[in-house]
């Protein structure tokens, strides 16, 4: 759908690449390292200078702090695990639907379900910009 809308508007069309810096390649890469908790992997998923935007990072820069604030996540919910929903290519972006889940500090008697919508810039096999949404009331 996300597709179908980009080429309404005259963007970019959607293209299927098959090698490794595919950008849904690099996306789906990043998520297998987020359930592994491999926080360097993660790391170097993303550029030098790429930038995370989020309702609880306004603009992070560099793939150091964001590296460093998904290790902080993982601390606090150590059994986080992404559940893809859909991932639709467009150019160079990816959307990526899909839900958070786990337990805060590990308790079994707090559970979190996040619905999230995240939207990756890839170029060059390195996600160079991503701008995540979800509610943190839902946290």
């Amino acid at each position: 759908m996300i597709c179908a809308a980009c080429g309404l508007v005259g963007l970019t069309g959607c293209a299927t690449l098959r090698d490794r810096d595919d950008p849904t390649s690099v996306v789906r890469q990043k998520f297998a390292a987020f359930d592994r908790h491999d926080t360097p992997a993660i790391q170097n998923l993303y550029a030098t200078e790429a930038v995370l935007r989020s309702p609880d990072y306004p603009e992070l820069h560099g793939n150091a702090q964001i590296a460093d604030t998904y290790q902080r996540l993982l601390k606090a919910v150590p059994d986080a695990r992404d559940e893809v929903q859909s991932l639709d290519l467009c150019g160079d972006k990816v959307y990526a639907q899909f839900l958070l889940v786990g337990h805060w500090l590990g308790s079994a008697d707090k559970p979190i379900r996040v619905p999230i919508l995240s939207v990756y810039t890839v170029h060059g096999g390195h996600i160079v910009a991503d701008t995540t949404y979800y509610d943190r009331k839902a946290l």
